[in-house]
């Protein structure tokens, strides 16, 4: 039988949680299915992969799902993957799929030093690619050899290869008594995509929203319960967007005894019976609020620090506990040039994550100024689209990492919330 490993690098940098690898677990159950035998190494857990045979094929990810939208510029820990691979494994080819590899393919396979890069959402270009290489239709070195590999139906997916992972070694934001704890946690998207188009915000699945039967996602939920699992996050990048879809979902919910997190707008839920919510498990919820200024910095979102402020209190109101993502460094953001940013940060009656902007590669905001931090060509290789986030940074008209240090130090920032709980 075919075996294929997939490999998880290690984190670029220390983070709050360590959540599982859901696009592996999707690509891995479609290839078990085909009859493919499929191991995991995720290097965040073990610093050697499980004893056995040599793997017919490698599938390096260079950014799991829930790193996806926020990927790393530097493809360092990537690379000390493969490398390791090629140590224990010589000869084997290896498959590198992921945001890098669809942004900027031949930079990442040159960098990388890898076989073969696939282009395209990561599990359903995992699974082409797989059955490509396995069956020697394509071995030109950037798969497909134009565009990207289609999207696998979101109707025809078997439930994740929970059989890969130990559910209690990953971690999510949970909330105990009000309070917010590191806890083992399961990773579920039920609808992929976002509709709303902010330009600093990579949509790995991108703008057009696909649903699928409710059924299947709490097919998911309930086979996370049956091991061990007693709280989710739902990656759905606007959870409550379609009516009837989350409508279904908290139905199926109700009474089953698991407890949840998600996130969505602020508009999402000033328009939504959130009490539905909180019947259905739903112990809290993360709003893009962003900063006070986000409306004025003409990034796309024209959400006013009033209606997050609303959309916190109703929360609060229906029992959810809201959670914020402040994300610092948006360009023309009066809050954060004229430092009101940390003082409105503080004054959030909720706990609140941190983001530093960077200019990606596949964002209209990384198109519209890259260029013009990079002597006016767009970037052709990881190395300069770093680059090109340094300077913008450089350029601020305002400190940010001493911003940086001063949120980091507030009672409210999701590190010191959880630790003092």
């Amino acid at each position: 039988m075919t075996h294929v490993c997939f490999v998880v690098a290690q984190d670029e940098f220390e983070r709050h949680f360590l959540q599982q690898p859901l696009d592996v677990l999707n690509a891995a159950a479609v290839l078990q299915r085909d009859g493919t035998a499929v191991s995991l190494w995720d290097r965040r857990l073990d610093g050697l992969p499980a004893a056995g045979s040599a793997p017919d094929l490698v599938v390096v990810v260079t950014a799991v799902a829930d790193r996806a939208q926020c990927y790393p510029l530097d493809l360092g820990r990537v690379k000390e993957a493969v490398e390791a691979v090629r140590g224990l494994w010589p000869g084997v080819p290896v498959l590198a799929v992921g945001p890098h590899p669809t942004h900027l393919p031949e930079a990442t396979r040159r960098e990388l030093g890898v076989d073969h890069v696939a282009r395209g959402e990561a599990d359903s270009a995992a699974v082409h690619a797989v059955r490509d290489i396995l069956h020697r239709r394509a071995l030109t070195p950037v798969l497909p050899p134009a565009g990207t590999y289609p999207d696998l139906p979101a109707d025809g997916w078997p439930l994740p290869a929970y059989g890969l992972t130990d559910p209690q070694a990953y971690t999510a934001e949970v909330v105990v008594d009000g309070r917010t704890r590191r806890a083992a946690c399961g990773l579920v998207m039920g609808v992929r995509g976002c509709s709303y188009g902010c330009s600093f915000c990579h949509l790995p699945f991108g703008a057009r929203m696909r649903d699928r039967p409710a059924a299947q996602t709490l097919a998911e939920t309930a086979a996370l319960q049956e091991r061990g699992t007693e709280s989710v996050f739902f990656l759905d990048y606007v959870f409550g967007l379609h009516r009837t879809f989350y409508g279904d979902l908290c139905d199926g919910l109700a009474g089953s005894g698991l407890e949840w997190t998600g996130q969505t707008r602020a508009e999402v839920v000033l328009r939504t019976d959130v009490r539905r919510w909180a019947d259905a498990g739903c112990r809290g919820m993360w709003l893009g609020a962003e900063s006070p200024g986000v409306a004025d910095a003409g990034v796309g979102k024209r959400v006013p620090p009033e209606k997050v402020s609303e959309a916190i209190r109703k929360l609060a109101d229906a029992g959810i506990k809201p959670f914020a993502f402040v994300l610092l460094g948006l360009p023309d953001d009066p809050a954060c040039a004229g430092g009101e940013l940390v003082d409105w940060a503080a004054s959030l009656p909720a706990d609140f994550g941190l983001n530093q902007l960077v200019l990606r590669p596949g964002t209209t905001l990384y198109d519209r100024l890259a260029p013009g931090y990079n002597g006016g060509r767009t970037p052709a290789s990881w190395a300069e689209a770093a680059e090109v986030t340094r300077r913008y940074r450089e350029a601020y008209p305002a400190d940010l990492d001493a911003q940086w240090d001063r949120l980091t130090a507030l009672p409210n920032y999701l590190g010191n919330a959880m630790a003092a709980a």
